[in-house]
């Protein structure tokens, strides 16, 4: 319990004396990181938006085909008996 009370009082000591490096350092790096995020989210929004348009289209083409195979049977009634 002692070397934990140590370890945080030594991380704040230490992120206190280098809090300036730190801060020019996430300046630095976070817009990128940010940019690299929003092209990540851009490629998966168009990813999902073709699979999205392939599966319209199969169901458009599956229900067609239901429609006709039902339109050509036609006129054809069962029978009760």
């Amino acid at each position: 319990m002692l070397g934990f009370i140590f370890g945080a009082i030594a991380g704040g000591v230490a992120a206190y004396y280098y809090r300036d490096r730190i801060g020019t350092y996430l300046n630095e790096k976070t817009p990128s990181v940010r940019d690299q995020a929003a092209d990540k989210l851009e490629a998966l929004g168009k990813g999902a938006e073709d699979v999205l348009d392939r599966a319209k289209a199969r169901i458009e083409s599956t229900v067609r085909a239901g429609q006709e195979r039902l339109r050509s049977v036609g006129g054809s009634r069962p029978t009760i008996d």
